[in-house]
């Protein structure tokens, strides 16, 4: 068989792999030193959550073709940036059952790279996550249009985009890879980076894949290890061996840099994966451990409870003190969800939404953006936030009474006293006349 038509995805989103089972361990034989092996036990609460995570998949080469090949220098320096994975493993050849098991935790039955390939509504990562009220989208190169389900196109194969083989999986998250944001901030909370047949050394050398790698995803590599995010880079499979041993690397916030030894595969990042949003494992992923050895003892605190709304259709955290508020999906400022503050009927109300909370160490920054849809410029109707700070008993305006109706975005900041216990209160007020007065509120976190 030709190597070229076996070359299968590297997923460029590090695969962090969790530890295999044992009955597994046996199929794959354990040949790089270790350095590190401090497997700890998988939990739920040892796993960071992240804002956001990338996860880039590469195609058909073992692990001693990438890491530490001159060919390969930009992986090669990643995996000295993160966690790398001296034994990761793919589950089998070719492709596109491995970026099944990746994404459901099952080959779903599928043994070659026939297309198309019709799951229906079997649950995987992406119909968790949004079914969590969490975002999810994959970004493929050469992707002729969003929701596209052809099987080929220029450098793109189908058989390496396991998310459109799903209808719970709407086709808006199915979208090509100039989708992808430059303002990371707007990036789903997990999205995978499929490069076409070139840049993802299927078809093309170790050399191109890595310069494409090195053009495309430090930006964000950089960047996630101060915004508490992750990019995950690996491969679908290696280059057709009965080993099958792959490169993974996990590169971001909290992450310990240092080789790591313990067994993992694409079954064993899924679970991590679940277990850092608190889904339920997919079928061959509860058969794994989560990876809890490469982060750093203590995930930042969350000082907000669902900044961002997110977290459903529930006001999750929040208090309506009075009036009427409400999670809403038109217009968020990131994600899919916003809060909305204010009656629609026009009756003269104050509606108040409150949530209280201790500023952890470290912090100095309460940051929060809102929108308004106000006509009254008299001021009877109008936004309001407030800021009282129950340690030192003083309150503060952090925006005073404001009518706007731009449809423009704004951000709000304010100092914070690390060991502070505060409340913050959103308000709308309606004066009760025609013009009825809404404010949008979303991303609020405390830095």
């Amino acid at each position: 068989m030709n190597r070229r038509s076996v070359r299968r995805g590297l997923t460029v989103v590090a695969v962090g792999a969790v530890a295999l089972a044992v009955s597994s361990i046996g199929q794959h034989p354990v040949t790089a030193t270790p350095v590190k092996s401090t497997p700890a036990a998988a939990t739920a609460s040892n796993v960071p959550v992240f804002d956001h995570v990338v996860i880039a998949v590469f195609e058909n080469e073992r692990y001693s073709k990438i890491i530490g090949n001159p060919a390969a220098p930009y992986l090669t320096s990643l995996s000295t940036q993160g966690a790398n994975f001296t034994q990761s493993f793919a589950i089998t050849h070719p492709s596109q059952p491995n970026y099944l098991a990746m994404f459901s935790g099952s080959t779903q039955g599928i043994t070659n790279d026939a297309c198309p390939q019709n799951l229906g509504n079997i649950a995987n990562l992406g119909s968790q996550l949004l079914g969590a009220g969490r975002t999810f989208a994959g970004y493929s190169e050469d992707l002729p249009a969003v929701g596209s389900t052809v099987c080929t196109s220029a450098g793109y194969a189908r058989k390496h985009n396991p998310w459109v083989d799903f209808s719970n999986v709407p086709a808006s998250a199915n979208q090509p890879y100039t989708g992808f944001p430059t303002d990371y901030t707007t990036l789903p909370t997990l999205s995978y980076v499929i490069p076409n047949l070139c840049h993802d050394m299927h078809d093309c050398s170790i050399t191109v894949g890595d310069s494409w790698a090195q053009a495309n995803l430090d930006a964000y590599a950089q960047w996630a290890k101060t915004h508490n995010s992750l990019l995950i880079v690996t491969f679908d499979e290696d280059d057709f061996t009965n080993v099958n041993q792959i490169a993974t690397v996990f590169v971001g916030a909290n992450v310990v840099a240092g080789n790591y030894s313990e067994t993992i595969d694409h079954y064993t990042v899924l679970r991590t994966l679940e277990d850092m949003y608190g889904l339920a494992p997919l079928a061959n992923a509860a058969n794994r451990t989560a990876i809890t050895d490469v982060w750093t003892t203590a995930p930042p605190p969350q000082a907000i409870v669902n900044g961002g709304f997110e977290a459903g259709t529930a006001l999750t955290g929040w208090t309506v003190v009075s009036g009427s508020a409400a999670v809403s999906t038109a217009g968020p400022h990131s994600g899919s969800r916003l809060a909305r503050v204010g009656r629609l009927d026009g009756v003269t109300a104050d509606s108040l939404l409150r949530q209280n909370f201790t500023a952890p160490a470290g912090t100095t920054t309460l940051t929060l953006w809102w929108k308004g849809a106000c006509r009254d410029t008299s001021l009877n109707g109008y936004a309001q936030m407030v800021l009282f700070d129950a340690t030192a008993a003083t309150t503060r305006s952090v925006l005073k009474p404001t009518c706007v109706n731009d449809n423009t975005w704004r951000q709000v900041t304010a100092p914070v006293v690390a060991g502070h216990a505060y409340t913050l209160r959103l308000k709308n007020h309606d004066n009760g006349d025609t013009n009825v007065t809404l404010s949008k509120f979303d991303d609020v976190s405390v830095t």
